[in-house]
């Protein structure tokens, strides 16, 4: 589906959001902030990727960081700016690189409800990489499949006229390590019955480029 469709979808349902979310019962956003609250400081500057209508953001803005946020829907963004918190808010699909962001501009990562709606997570775990600085924290959501098969990366299926992937943890777990995270914390989280798997890594330090001889 072409992103502009998709973004529409997504646009839909913007208004109703957040009264969705607390009619669901969901609290998966407080849940990852408070995995990830050890590891950040007020002052510090935060990237939501796919912020949405800022519900994963806003506990973040109130610890006192600067919120920064990147989304593909226009009427989430707009939902989300009308709750003033943000300090910078841009259009973007987060499978999509380059980020709009600058090397290092970023003390921490936030992914919140997102990434069941990609497939292929190299890009996003590469730009992540990428905009945050050494010892900064990755923190995001992924939805688990049923039964796991080592061999798969992820699996595909419809809900509705959405497309949503399950992520085996084996292979989150590769991502990290490709792309030179550690993992700090996880934590199981039943969402309605879909089984969430929440993260929270840290970039490391680069390796040292091979000497040539």
């Amino acid at each position: 589906m072409a992103e502009v469709e998709l973004a529409a979808l997504h646009d839909a349902y913007a208004a109703d959001y957040d009264a969705q979310v607390a009619a669901y019962d969901c609290h998966v956003a407080e849940v990852l902030f408070g995995l990830a609250y050890e590891y950040v400081c007020p002052g510090q500057r935060l990237l939501d990727t796919g912020i949405g209508s800022g519900l994963s953001a806003q506990p973040f803005a109130k610890a006192g960081l600067r919120v920064d946020g990147m989304d593909f829907s226009p009427a989430m963004l707009e939902v989300c700016a009308a709750k003033g918190f943000a300090a910078g808010l841009k259009r973007h699909d987060l499978r999509s690189a380059p980020w709009p962001y600058m090397d290092g501009e970023f003390d921490h990562v936030v992914c919140c409800g997102v990434l069941h709606f990609a497939g292929d997570l190299d890009i996003v775990f590469g730009e992540a990489l990428r905009v945050l600085r050494v010892g900064g924290a990755f923190a995001f959501t992924t939805r688990a499949p049923d039964e796991v098969e080592p061999a798969v990366a992820y699996e595909r299926e419809m809900a509705g006229p959405f497309e949503i992937f399950s992520h085996a943890p084996d292979h989150i777990e590769d991502l990290l390590r490709r792309y030179s995270f550690r993992r700090l914390k996880t934590q199981r989280c039943l969402v309605g019955e879909d089984l969430f798997v929440l993260w929270v890594a840290e970039k490391l330090a680069a390796p040292a480029p091979a000497v040539l001889r």
